[in-house]
């Protein structure tokens, strides 16, 4: 038995394909495998040693022969052992008109005909059987869409106009996803009303988009874009209403009442409430959280503060000296996080800081740009105590001198806020509350503990 060699090459956007296979000169020739002419399709092969050799990388590849119509859409996904094979769709003279793609191709011909599906590994190692299912497949790229949604939609470049854009109708107040993927290109996904103003590129991982928010019952508009503009490409958008989790008693715009605890959840944007206090004092404002890095901001009467770790960990907390009066409280993440936080607020009567300070004592201070205040501290027993400068408006640093000491600190309380612990004997000790640099001004709070 003689064998003969057939090979042809051919350059197809970095495919080059060489068909291979043995001819017996006194028998006539395997017949062409049999055109695909009805949809849906499975499509099963397996790429072996004896597979056609791609001449670009030296892969294995098998093709089948589909009967397309012209403008309609096709979905070709794949299923098996083969890993991630790449696909891409050929004319009958060899023109490449979709992919290669990984794993999943959409396609939309000009033209009726006979086109040529082509299967090929990632490497000259990748073997394996492989399934191929092939559907028509319908886009939506406009109108109105509700939560449950899962659509195919196509971007085509077009200099009037940014994306595809939908009116997203919610019907029920609560908490919603909206998932943004294409394979195709680098996708973008804004969400627009209500006073929600979001945008998102990749908090689905890689190149794909999310977006994870609390949203009132309305409308909104809901835009699928490219990051660069002018993109073209399949992609897949998916709208679902996520399960609030339990215990939230806090909403936007809410009113806060001093010396209660209030459960929240972050979804995306930040959340805005009101603060009414009706006496002076120390307000300890603190945002505390397991699921992400909270930031807490404090505007109102003479007071516009924010902070972000002085809480400890990835809590926030702010201490600052208010008056009567409406605050606005602003609860935020850091990273795009979501999650479930709790924020509580609580006001004390204070005394100003004067010439000196004792144990157990709490007292509030003002610092001028560049001007450290200086206090005394009196030890009546010897012990180990806790001294802590905190502040909200300036970055702490704080010295302790006497009796043989001299210590400093600059953000052991957490955050910017400074803090000594330290054992001290019976006696009087100077303490230095300034800032990093000497450059910070602002209001600040000292505590000395009672003996440890």
């Amino acid at each position: 038995m003689r064998f003969a060699l057939r090979a042809v090459a051919l350059p197809l956007a970095g495919f080059a394909i060489l068909l291979s296979g043995c001819n017996e000169p006194h028998q006539a020739a395997a017949p062409a495998a049999a055109v695909v002419t009805t949809m849906p399709a499975t499509l099963t092969g397996e790429l072996t040693s004896q597979s056609a050799v791609n001449l670009n990388d030296g892969s294995r590849t098998q093709s089948f022969a589909l009967q397309l119509q012209a403008d309609t859409f096709y979905r070709v996904t794949s299923s098996g052992a083969l890993q991630q094979p790449l696909l891409l769709l050929l004319t009958e003279d060899n023109r490449p008109v979709g992919g290669p793609r990984a794993e999943k191709l959409y396609i939309q011909p000009e033209q009726d005909g006979v086109y040529r599906l082509a299967v090929s590994g990632n490497n000259a190692k990748d073997f394996g059987p492989f399934q191929l299912e092939v559907n028509t497949a319908e886009t939506t790229n406009e109108g109105e869409l509700q939560p449950g949604a899962d659509i195919l939609g196509r971007l085509q470049a077009d200099g009037n106009r940014a994306g595809n854009r939908y009116t997203l109708k919610i019907a029920d107040r609560g908490l919603y996803e909206v998932l943004l993927r294409s394979d195709e290109f680098d996708t973008v996904l804004k969400l627009r009303g209500k006073g929600i103003n979001l945008n998102d590129d990749d908090g689905a991982g890689n190149t794909d988009s999310r977006l994870f928010t609390s949203l009132e019952a309305g409308d909104y508009q809901l835009s699928a874009e490219g990051i660069e503009g002018g993109e073209e490409g399949v992609y897949n958008l998916i709208v679902t209403q996520r399960e609030m989790p339990e215990g939230i008693d806090l909403s936007e715009g809410a009113r806060l009442e001093v010396g209660k605890e209030y459960t929240g959840l972050l979804a995306g944007s930040a959340q805005t409430y009101r603060l009414v206090v009706e006496e002076s004092g120390l307000l300890e404002l603190s945002m505390r959280s397991q699921d992400m890095d909270s930031m807490l901001e404090l505007h109102g009467p003479g007071v516009a503060v924010r902070d972000d770790d002085s809480g400890g960990d990835h809590d926030a907390l702010i201490s600052a000296v208010v008056e009567p009066g409406t605050y606005r409280v602003k609860a935020s993440q850091l990273n795009n996080q979501e999650g479930v936080f709790t924020l509580r607020g609580d006001i004390t009567a204070v005394a100003v800081l004067g010439d000196g300070i004792a144990p157990t004592e709490t007292r509030i201070g003002r610092l001028a740009a560049g001007e450290p205040h200086i206090s005394r501290l009196r030890i009546a027993e010897a012990g180990l105590y806790r001294v802590t400068l905190r502040s909200s408006e300036f970055d702490a640093m704080l010295q302790l001198q006497g009796q043989g000491l001299n210590e400093e600190d600059d953000d052991s309380a957490g955050g910017s806020n400074a803090m000594l612990e330290l054992y001290l004997e019976a006696g009087e000790y100077e303490l230095v509350n300034g800032s990093y640099g000497d450059e910070g001004q602002g209001g600040f709070v000292l505590s000395v503990s009672a003996p440890l």
